[in-house]
């Protein structure tokens, strides 16, 4: 008899203690003062007090968010006294929402589910709509951590079925894409990748959204096991994204890196015998024998890459090269055997290959009207003229200014 008054009094205590946690939780009179009470609390409270202490947050949140609102200083609404204004209460609303959702749709004490804060969905769209305002304000002002989490904090939430209405979201995809694109200025590669994900099977921006991904896939390699996770990713992407030129152009790029030719290869035959015009397969297997210097195998592939894809600058540039390095191969050879005094057949035979560099290095230039790709071509084109016309000719000199 006496242990069962014990265990009354410890249980009546129990919900005694309940009760004074969710009173005082309720009189809180600001949205941090409350979560630090639900910290100190959280054990003892049962679900739907849990609910109700989370949507206290909610109200707390939300009223100094729309406060926020009406003081902020500027037309666009992003800045207080020159000052960021930071999106803490819009964040504390909405995860405080989440936590109360999660809370109000288990068993009361009574076994049954009795949703009670479902609203929370609908009054906090107008927060959720304002992470986006923020993130495009705060990217225009190159605060790419901030625009980051804005954005990202609006896709993270954006599957939740507390915020789902019924409709696609048609702007969805966009903003997932500039929260990767903010994500990958701010150096947070693994937040790039995440959100490109999101974008990727959207037409407008699958393409960007792709690239996006995989420069942040490549900029996570600082060790050997960031090179196996980032092999493992994109091996991962290519099975899933089969014809994509750009995930199987970087790839191959990392195995030829790593030296694993025989897996290098295994690729290329494959796709190949898939497409025999596979652009990318074509010019990795020429960028390959650059790599081994076998600069005439390089040149016949990366010429059947072109034929595939006339305009593409890069491999343009590297025929160039390949011309170029062969000329500098042969003069090699040949000054060898002469102790350094070419003939002159051997050497209008290198001058010949030479111009052919030429060729191929200025159509790139004349491409290349941004300059994107200049470093592929500028030098080389200068090193051809130099040595075919010397350093006074007009043309050297034009070449000589575009490499500064």
């Amino acid at each position: 008899m006496k242990k069962l008054m014990v265990f009354a009094l410890a249980t009546l205590c129990s919900v005694s203690m309940s009760a004074q946690d969710i009173k005082t939780i309720l009189g809180a009179n600001d949205y941090k003062e409350a979560l630090n009470m639900i910290k100190a609390g959280e054990a003892s409270l049962s679900n739907e007090n849990k609910a109700k202490a989370y949507n206290k947050v909610v109200d707390l949140a939300l009223d100094k968010f729309l406060k926020e609102q009406v003081t902020k200083a500027d037309p666009a609404g992003y800045k207080l006294n020159g000052v960021w204004k930071t999106s803490d209460a819009a964040e504390a609303a909405i995860q405080a929402a989440l936590e109360c959702d999660k809370y109000d749709n288990m068993p009361n004490e009574k076994g049954k589910v009795k949703p009670k804060f479902a609203k929370n969905g609908t009054r906090l769209a107008p927060v959720r709509a304002s992470l986006v305002a923020e993130g495009e304000a705060r990217y225009n002002e190159k605060d790419y951590k901030g625009a980051s989490r804005a954005f990202g904090m609006y896709v993270d939430t954006n599957s939740e079925k507390l915020f789902a209405t019924g409709q696609p979201d048609q702007f969805g995809p966009q903003i997932a894409y500039f929260a990767a694109l903010s994500s990958f200025y701010a150096q947070e590669f693994d937040r790039a990748e995440r959100y490109s994900d999101a974008a990727l099977n959207d037409s407008t921006y699958a393409n960007d959204a792709m690239n996006l991904k995989l420069n942040a896939i490549q900029n996570t390699m600082k060790t050997k096991a960031d090179s196996i996770a980032a092999q493992k990713k994109l091996e991962d992407l290519y099975a899933k994204f089969p014809n994509n030129q750009a995930v199987f152009s970087t790839l191959t790029g990392l195995l030829l890196s790593q030296g694993k030719k025989d897996d290098f290869n295994k690729l290329i035959d494959n796709a190949l015998a898939a497409n025999p015009k596979n652009f990318a397969a074509v010019a990795m297997r020429g960028q390959s024998y650059m790599n081994d210097r076998k600069w005439q195998e390089a040149i016949n592939d990366l010429k059947k890459a072109l034929e595939i894809m006339p305009d593409n600058i890069p491999v343009t540039a590297s025929v160039g090269n390949c011309y170029m390095f062969l000329a500098q191969e042969k003069a090699e050879q040949i000054s060898a055997k002469t102790n350094g005094r070419i003939p002159k057949s051997a050497e209008d035979v290198i001058v010949g290959v030479y111009n052919q560099a030429i060729d191929y290095l200025t159509k790139a230039k004349d491409m290349d009207k941004n300059m994107e790709y200049k470093t592929s071509w500028a030098y080389s084109l200068y090193t051809c003229l130099y040595r075919t016309l010397g350093d006074e000719d007009p043309k050297t000199k034009e070449a000589e200014a575009l490499t500064k």
